[in-house]
Order: C-alpha cells, then sequence, then structure tokens
C-alpha cells in the first residue's frame, strides 16, 4: 500500500493541495493571529516548503501513468533547457536579493536586474522548473500538473504584495507601476 502511495500521481498532487490549502490559510490570518506564524522555527517552515512546493514537481515525473509522445533527444534538449532556464532565473534572482531576506531587519526593495523586468522572478522560475521535469522524463501528469502548479502562485503573490505594500508604501506602489507583471517578464 505503502509502495503505490509514492507511485500515485495523485497522491502528489493531494500533498501539495493539502500544503498549499495550509499556506494559504496561514497566510491570510488576522494581523492579530498572523504572530502565530512568526513563531513557527524556520527548519518546519523549510522542511514543509520543501514538501509542498518542490517535492511534488521533482516525483510527479516518476510516478505511474501515460508518457508524453516526444521523442527522448527532443526530451532531453526542451527539459534540461527549460530547467537550465529555471536555475538561470533562480541564481539571478537570489543573488539580486540575498540569500536569505527574511533573516534580515528591514532591507530596500530590489528593483535592479530581473526585478526591473518582473515583480516575482523566483516564483516565475518555477514555471519552467516544473514544465522541464515533465517534458525531461516525458510525463504527462506532470505536464498537466505544471499549468496550474504555476498560475497557483498568484494567490501567494496577492498576500506577499500585501506585506510589501504594508512595510514598502508608496515606493512599492511606484515599483509596481514601473513593473506591471508578476510573472511574466515586461518587454523592454
Amino acid at each position: 500500500m505503502l509502495n503505490n502511495f509514492w507511485t500515485n500521481p495523485l497522491s502528489w498532487i493531494g500533498i501539495y493541495l493539502i500544503g498549499y490549502v495550509i499556506t494559504i490559510v496561514i497566510l491570510s490570518l488576522p494581523e492579530g493571529l498572523s504572530k502565530i506564524r512568526n513563531k513557527i522555527p524556520k527548519f518546519l517552515i523549510r522542511v514543509f516548503v520543501f514538501f509542498t512546493f518542490i517535492m511534488p514537481i521533482i516525483v510527479l515525473p516518476f510516478t505511474k501513468g501515460s508518457r508524453i509522445a516526444i521523442p527522448m533527444p527532443a526530451a532531453l534538449i526542451v527539459g534540461i533547457t527549460l530547467l537550465g532556464i529555471s536555475f538561470l532565473i533562480k541564481i539571478l534572482a537570489q543573488r539580486q536579493i540575498g540569500v536569505s531576506p527574511v533573516l534580515k531587519s528591514k532591507t530596500k526593495l530590489v528593483t535592479k536586474g530581473l526585478y526591473k523586468i518582473v515583480r516575482h522572478p523566483l516564483y516565475m522560475s518555477q514555471g519552467p522548473l516544473a514544465m522541464g521535469m515533465a517534458v525531461l522524463f516525458r510525463s504527462t501528469n506532470a505536464l498537466l500538473f505544471s499549468i496550474p502548479y504555476f498560475f497557483s502562485y498568484l494567490l501567494l503573490i496577492y498576500f506577499e504584495e500585501k506585506n510589501l505594500l504594508k512595510e514598502y508604501g508608496e515606493e512599492y506602489l511606484k515599483y509596481r507601476k514601473k513593473v506591471p507583471y508578476r510573472l511574466i517578464p515586461k518587454i523592454i
């Protein structure tokens, strides 16, 4: 039974959905109750984020299900290209905001580099990552999951932008006008 759990695509989609709902509930807590989330140890948050937002897109391509009818050389080229784009975006964006901006006290709003053309490049990089894994391992289930997975970040971004507006105020409003798109790069 347990072996069937790990290879069943619905198990991983279920893990994602449960984690996603928990995340949205925690992010939408009223101001007074939001102090509870600040008491959660950083280690537990990282483990939760890993199992909710990373593991499903890594494991889903290896689960049972139909395969994309694409020749292996094409799958390798497209998959590795998408993964490379994802990792490049992640590396560049992470260098621009710092390793762990959450651990710092108030920081300056980052508006240069990738943040000059898209407001949330780290979230944007999740799309090519999920699609790259799906194509690389020719998984139909993973490819179908990658689309709603990518767009589900819009709700997380909504809560993050509420906090950014609270923290940076008018400066963030000006930045939002200059960079109108959350996940799709602005063509300069």
